[in-house]
């Protein structure tokens, strides 16, 4: 009886080692590659995203930067007519009431800024972890705290006017103080305000009202020269913050 064996190949131990090694090769570098790919496909994102936000931010700084060249021309308009109403008000003998009526009628006018906050709202809401160059992240924090400076002085502004308002009310006539605004007819003139084309009778010219009058005007000059001061601050931060972003971007 002739016996058939089945035969074997020999086992090579290092064959066996090389093919694990391989295989355990392949499944790294397909891991590696895959968490790089994923890395760069996430730096990608994150760094389009940064653009995006950087982008909108220049926009959003030069409407505030517009916003401010209208609010600082008003306040140095204001401050101009300030002085002259102090200086017709404090007479011995006032006349001229038609420049007393429509220079009060303008000081009881406001351009208060506020600025844009759409960029500035994402950045606290997480966007600033995207802001790779952190002097920017510094300036644009310095940038918000001059900010919030000239929204405080807005409100003692805004304190003051009710003052100021209550105080005018006191001397001059309200039928034709009211008559002076029209946004139907007087178009052409500034907030509407259209000056008195002869002098009219004021309400009261008792020195101690007068005197009032001039007090509150005296303050309202002082803080809106004090908001000037910190809006030109602003307007310069932000004309550096935008060369400062274009320069990192570009």
């Amino acid at each position: 009886i002739i016996e058939y064996k089945h035969i074997h190949p020999p086992h090579k131990v290092g064959s066996n080692i090389q093919d694990h090694f391989v295989h355990f090769l392949m499944l790294f570098l397909a891991v590696l590659f895959g968490a790089l790919a994923e890395n760069y496909r996430e730096n990608y994102i994150e760094r389009n995203k940064e653009h995006e936000y950087l982008s909108s931010l220049i926009y959003d700084l030069r409407q505030d930067t517009s916003r401010l060249n209208t609010c600082i021309e008003s306040r140095i308009e204001k401050n101009t007519n300030a002085k002259k109403l102090i200086s017709l008000l404090s007479q011995p003998v006032i006349s001229n009431t038609k420049d007393i009526y429509y220079l009060t009628r303008l000081m009881t006018r406001v351009e208060a800024f506020e600025g844009v906050d759409g960029t500035f709202n994402q950045l606290r809401s997480g966007g600033f972890s995207l802001i790779e160059d952190k002097k920017i992240i510094t300036e644009v924090n310095e940038y918000l705290h001059i900010r919030k400076t000239i929204y405080d002085y807005n409100t003692t502004e805004e304190n003051i006017l009710l003052q100021l308002r209550n105080s005018v009310s006191q001397v001059v006539k309200a039928e034709i103080f009211s008559q002076m605004l029209n946004s139907e007819i007087n178009k052409n003139y500034k907030y509407y305000i259209k000056p008195l084309e002869k002098d009219e009778e004021l309400f009261s010219y008792d020195k101690t009202k007068i005197n009032n009058l001039v007090y509150w005007i005296s303050s309202d000059n002082g803080n809106q020269t004090l908001n000037k001061n910190q809006m030109l601050l602003l307007k310069n931060k932000a004309i550096e913050l935008i060369k400062l972003i274009e320069s990192e971007t570009n």
